[in-house]
């Protein structure tokens, strides 16, 4: 028996991983569920997959909740638990930190964990900084299997919290539905008319802190007097929503920068954007890159721990980030985290370069097919074989 256990259907790139290797499992094993922990849904259920959840909210505001109900989302989950052995593995930190206190509960299944984003917490306060440490490490260390979606993160993980004498941690990267993301492609971009006149600089993902849009939009006011016919398009929604359209306006770029939300189909639009950007300060393993190499479009993304690198240019030295230059990579370019002059410097060189933009969109598209969910969702059934 495996279950497959997250916090929740919410719009996400870790619940669309999910989602993805569910599907290929369900070809594979006959006893097979969906754990969530709250409700709250962006995402259908999956077909012919029984589910269920460890709560009946919606979601979790409350913070101070969160902590105690880790131990009541335990306990349940060790009672639904039917026999000893039985797989579950756990996506994002809350549904990880319930799997493995669910072993120290008296469970007997096997807990395998997979780590979406980076663990760092030099930057907290010494006791909060220390403390953490301690507790993170208590808990990949309790689980049976550990899997990080990239070789950098697992690197990292390695070093940070002495991860590398953990009998069972590998990389393995995100699977991608490559033929559905082709599909989805040609279809209409909902919300939006393109025009086939002017070039489009698209950006994917939650408009928070972490993800710079800022420096991005900044670039383009750098760039959107000589590059005249170029637009940039938003696509995602989060807390800084009205203070990036309010930063558009003070350039007097509001008409040409367009905020589009969230859509269920991003692919529509990237498949008609000439370069996508991804400026984040961090990331786990970026999943629009590979999306936006499927759709065939070049990628532009800042040298951030983790992934971008090991996507855009896995032949060089992946513990490597950019301070000062461009770097063309054999499947995209990169740029230092936060250098906005930089980044324009780049907008420019691939809305400019129509041979240079063709080669990568050409390469990349061949660099998504390592990416294809039927070699990762294997890579996955042979790590349970080996539990």
């Amino acid at each position: 028996m495996i279950s497959v256990f997250i916090n929740s259907l919410t719009s996400g790139g870790a619940e669309k991983v999910v989602l993805t290797l569910v599907e290929r499992f369900k070809r594979k094993e006959k006893s097979l569920e969906l754990i969530m922990i709250e409700k709250e849904r962006f995402y259908d259920l999956p077909l012919g997959v029984p589910s269920k959840y460890l709560t009946t909210y919606e979601s979790l505001e409350n913070g101070p909740l969160k902590f105690p109900y880790l131990f009541v989302c335990a306990w349940r989950l060790k009672q639904s638990i039917k026999k000893e052995g039985q797989i579950i593995q756990s996506h994002l930190l809350r549904a990880s930190f319930i799997n493995v206190i669910a072993k120290w509960l008296g469970s007997q299944h096997h807990a395998q964990i997979v780590i979406h984003s980076r663990i760092n917490f030099e930057h907290k306060p010494w006791p909060i900084k220390v403390i953490s440490k301690w507790l993170y490490k208590k808990i990949f260390t309790g689980a049976d299997s550990v899997i990080s979606i990239c070789e950098t993160m697992k690197l990292d993980l390695d070093e940070y919290l002495g991860l590398a004498n953990h009998p069972k941690h590998i990389a393995i990267h995100n699977p991608h539905d490559l033929k559905a993301i082709a599909l989805k492609a040609k279809e209409q971009a909902e919300g939006f008319e393109f025009d086939s006149n002017k070039k489009y600089i698209i950006s994917v993902g939650r408009l928070v802190k972490g993800k710079r849009i800022d420096d991005l939009i900044n670039a383009f006011s750098k760039i959107a007097n000589e590059q005249a016919n170029a637009e940039l398009i938003i696509l995602g929604d989060g807390d800084l929503r009205n203070e990036l359209e309010q930063q558009s306006a003070n350039l007097n770029l509001h008409s040409r920068i367009h905020f589009v939300g969230f859509q269920q189909n991003p692919f529509a639009y990237v498949a008609r954007s000439t370069i996508m950007v991804l400026s984040s300060e961090w990331e786990g393993l970026p999943n629009i890159i590979i999306e936006a190499m499927a759709c065939k479009t070049a990628v532009l993304s800042s040298d951030c721990i983790s992934g971008p690198r090991e996507i855009i240019s896995p032949d060089s030295d992946l513990q490597k980030q950019l301070t000062s230059d461009l770097e063309l990579g054999e499947y995209g370019m990169l740029y230092p985290v936060g250098s906005v002059e930089l980044l324009a410097q780049g907008l420019s060189q691939l809305l400019t370069d129509n041979k240079l933009r063709s080669t990568i969109e050409t390469k990349g598209l061949d660099r998504a097919s390592d990416f294809d969910e039927a070699k990762i969702a294997e890579l996955y059934l042979k790590s349970f074989n080996s539990k």
